[in-house]
């Protein structure tokens, strides 16, 4: 299929993408294209124009007062090669290897996951479980989403008609904080059926969890923050009966819906082993780098 007839314009700054924006009420925003341009070309959109946003400044991996800041625009290759990325936000790199293919890494862009909420992608699990806000322009000005209320539904975002996502300011968690990011999918390349993003901080001797924040992608109408599993885990040592009983409560607690490539039953299941592989990897670097 192709995409119906749509003008083109290209922004060279963040008040030229507002204006082309509240102009056209029809208009989509276009910044590495790997995710709205195969949805045109199958007919699932039809935007009267293309808003292209490659141009303006909101790329990079920065710290800032406790907390790190990326760019819009930033690269998921970035995110996976970059030592700066690497350093700052280990789940993230993780999670960005995961991507597609290389061209898709190579072209697609951090907030352009975020911004499209695709339920199986792999980015917005890692942001929920950082923590942190969304930074968002509109004509009113800038203003902050905290990330635990920033995906609403599948492919639903709290962004308004015509506001556009600079970035998102995630929390710093501790030096001793580890990382995993644990996702199953049936072949190379496929959307996975489910996929975990832990970070994990021990207490002072390396005997137990401190805290726990653990999210997953690919169970719901969006990436799930599973404070359950989080309760459980916090004070207890890591051992196969603590990570059975993880999995347990995922498959209790979640209930993704059937759909043409997989039941929820087996859904949950592959759900729950990711959770215990996630935790049991993050335990695991935690206890090398004491």
């Amino acid at each position: 299929m192709h995409p119906r007839p749509f003008a083109y314009q290209r922004a060279y700054s963040v008040q030229e993408a507002l204006e082309l924006l509240a102009a056209d009420a029809e208009a989509k925003v276009l910044a590495g294209g790997q995710s709205l341009v195969p949805m045109m070309s199958l007919g699932l959109v039809a935007p009267s124009q293309l808003v292209d946003i490659g141009r303006l400044e909101c790329d990079g991996i920065e710290r800032h007062n406790g907390s790190v800041i990326v760019g819009a625009l930033t690269r998921h290759r970035e995110l996976e090669r970059s030592k700066h990325g690497r350093e700052l936000l280990p789940l993230a790199a993780e999670a960005a290897a995961h991507i597609g293919n290389p061209h898709v890494r190579n072209r697609g862009t951090f907030g352009g996951s975020l911004a499209h909420a695709d339920p199986a992608a792999e980015l917005p699990a890692v942001v929920l479980a950082y923590g942190g806000n969304a930074i968002v322009a509109g004509t009113q000005g800038e203003r902050r989403i905290e990330l635990e209320h920033f995906f609403q539904d599948v492919f639903t975002t709290a962004l308004e008609p015509g506001e556009l996502l600079l970035g998102v300011e995630l929390l710093v968690p501790s030096r001793s904080t580890a990382t995993a990011f644990v996702e199953y999918a049936e072949r190379a390349d496929d959307f996975a059926l489910a996929a975990a993003a832990a970070l994990l901080e021990p207490n002072g001797d390396g005997t137990a969890i401190k805290s726990l924040r653990l999210a997953m992608t690919g169970v719901g109408n969006g990436p799930v923050r599973l404070r359950d599993v989080e309760q459980i885990c916090a004070g207890e040592r890591v051992r196969e009966s603590l990570l059975q009983h993880v999995r347990d409560t995922v498959i209790a607690g979640l209930h993704p819906e059937h759909d043409a490539y997989v039941s929820s039953r087996h859904r949950r299941r592959v759900a729950a082993a990711c959770a215990g592989r996630a935790i049991g990897t993050a335990w695991n670097r935690a206890l090398e780098r004491m």
